[in-house]
């Protein structure tokens, strides 16, 4: 399993069973953007793009095809949120298709469509869009026709399978999935903290500063390797940047490392975690709002505890 595949994983591990959407949204995941290598953060990206939405200043921007119908404020018609979101290439290049080009296409959508056991009258789903089958059908005929790459598609670090790599990579790997483990229970700690316990954490650093003692208690108050007024300084550093949690992610990181394998290696390890912030912030788009479309009722407020990672992909797609 790669990277980007674990994220989509992650996603979907704990959805709420006999969820249609919930459901719904598995099959997108399963079917469309863990094959076709679809990249979370651009996806998530786009879906904001589209519904008009604060990008949240996280450094990731929509595709240029997803920008082009956000600002045209007109999506091509028949295709879902959810599809223009993950494949706006693919939409526009269809609706740009016309005379004997548009025939050609629509002719071997119905011909695949069918071959694959949909009937020609189920090409249309009871919400007016595609069916799931002509959906399929467009990205393969896209790639076949274009020899374009998806635009969303992950970057090739991200699709790396985890088990082809040497012993030395096999190390790095290690290190990635504590990068990768870190940052997901931090963002969700701090988020946590905001949504179930804002009158008590008002502000972005005592958030910061608890998530961190959360996640390292053991090095700060069991071993003692790395002091209280570290994390403190982290988060009252971390505050003023473009990207506070995954700044402060990266600092403790850098801590965590250094704790591990000596003060003397902090400027190599210095480096090594900066290489690792876009993978940081990746992890961090997932859960970081993960609570955003949750309803006003207390009873589904989150509390603070370690569980799975967030639903913030599903519950996109789900207010699409």
């Amino acid at each position: 399993m790669n990277i980007n595949t674990r994220i989509w994983e992650n996603s979907i591990a704990d959805l709420p069973k006999g969820d249609q959407q919930a459901e719904q949204f598995e099959h997108y995941s399963r079917e469309f953007f863990i094959p076709d290598s679809i990249a979370p953060s651009v996806y998530l990206a786009n879906v904001a793009a589209l519904m008009e939405q604060s990008a949240e200043e996280r450094g990731v921007q929509p595709t240029p095809s997803a920008a082009h119908m956000a600002l045209a404020m007109q999506h091509p018609t028949g295709f879902p949120t959810w599809f223009l979101a993950a494949y706006p290439d693919v939409a526009l290049w269809f609706s740009s298709q016309d005379g004997p080009d548009r025939k050609a296409v629509d002719a071997e959508v119905t011909r695949r469509s069918a071959a694959s056991g949909a009937a020609a009258s189920h090409l249309v789903d009871e919400s007016g869009f595609f069916a799931h089958a002509v959906l399929r059908t467009l990205v393969d005929l896209y790639r076949e026709r274009t020899g374009s790459v998806l635009e969303c598609t992950a970057p090739d670090a991200d699709l790396q399978e985890e088990g082809e790599a040497g012993s030395t990579d096999e190390q790095a790997l290690t290190a990635q999935q504590a990068v990768d483990l870190m940052a997901a229970n931090i963002t969700r700690y701090e988020r946590e903290l905001a949504t179930g316990y804002g009158d008590r954490f008002a502000g972005m650093e005592p958030r910061l500063t608890v998530a961190g003692l959360l996640q390292l208690g053991y090095y700060v108050l069991v071993d003692h390797v790395i002091p209280l007024a570290t994390l403190i300084q982290a988060a009252d550093v971390s505050v003023s940047a473009v990207d506070p949690v995954v700044e402060f992610v990266e600092r403790l990181e850098i801590e965590v490392f250094c704790a591990e394998g000596g003060e003397g290696e902090r400027k190599r390890i210095e480096g090594a975690c900066h290489l690792l912030r876009s993978r940081i912030l990746d992890v961090v788009l997932q859960p970081a709002t993960s609570w955003i479309c949750l309803s006003s009722s207390h009873s589904d407020r989150p509390s603070v505890s370690v569980r799975p990672p967030s639903r913030r992909l599903w519950r996109e797609a789900k207010s699409a």
